[in-house]
């Protein structure tokens, strides 16, 4: 899918890797967006839409025609990916260089632009006239050599902004993308980056603590007697009541004495 010009212009970030280079570095997923390109276009889907936290949207947003625009379950996914293989690898892309920020090199630009012209120039010669057999070889294979040459490029890059961490967009690339894509971006359908979680445990809060501390004279201490209160005041108590008996003590001596 073609970039605006406004937004190539912003993008200065840089491929790790250009896209005839992805077939030496990553090998397996070239050969796997190559014979499978349906499943590794899901796969990646899948890794771009949780790494961004947005939610999903067919095509990722490119063909923004009723229900197409809005959220649709995940599992819509699987009938992108095997009908529109070719929109969703090319939204992958999208994806990756309006999130991550990455400029095409001009050796991508021909590569795609190349394929593209070709196929479309062979469409257009069968309304004309019979197309030999050998040259709808050539164009699947073309089609399938780039398909995987291109995942293993987008693979690359989504495992190194796994190891970098995701920043986000720059704010002057938002600005320019369509208002479908703004909304995708800073959450306006619910996604827009996960929410940091607390993880494992810790000390509880403060105000947990100061409710788990009874006062004094509960629980246990009113098993003892006393009603409860302050070590003071228990002593306070304990020195009335022996002050009393000691007076009523007194008292009964006197009686004795008078008798």
């Amino acid at each position: 899918m073609p970039i605006k010009g406004e937004v190539a212009a912003q993008l200065t970030g840089r491929w790790k890797h250009q896209m005839f280079e992805a077939p030496c570095e990553a090998p397996v997923q070239c050969l796997y967006g190559c014979l499978c390109t349906c499943c590794a276009v899901y796969q990646q889907r899948e890794e771009l839409l949780k790494i961004t936290g947005e939610p999903y949207i067919c095509c990722a947003g490119l063909c923004p025609c009723g229900p197409l625009g809005e959220p649709q379950d995940k599992n819509c996914l699987v009938i992108e990916a095997c009908c529109c293989t070719g929109w969703a690898l090319s939204a992958n892309r999208y994806m990756i260089q309006t999130r991550f920020d990455r400029e095409n090199t001009p050796c991508d630009d021909c590569i795609i632009w190349g394929t593209c012209l070709f196929i479309c120039g062979l469409n257009i010669a069968r309304c004309f006239m019979d197309i030999p057999d050998e040259l709808d070889f050539c164009a699947d294979c073309l089609i399938m050599t780039v398909n995987g040459c291109m995942h293993a490029q987008q693979h690359i890059e989504i495992q190194e902004i796994k190891n970098t961490g995701y920043q986000g967009p720059p704010a002057q690339l938002i600005h320019l993308l369509p208002p479908l894509q703004q909304k995708m971006i800073t959450g306006g359908y619910g996604g827009g980056g996960a929410q940091p979680q607390m993880m494992g445990g810790g000390p509880p809060p403060p105000q947990y603590n100061m409710q788990q501390q009874q006062p004094y004279g509960g629980g246990g201490q009113q098993a003892h007697g006393g009603g409860g209160g302050p070590p003071q005041m228990q002593q306070g108590r304990g020195v009335q009541v022996s002050t009393v008996a000691t007076s009523t003590r007194q008292r009964k001596q006197r009686c004795w004495m008078l008798w």
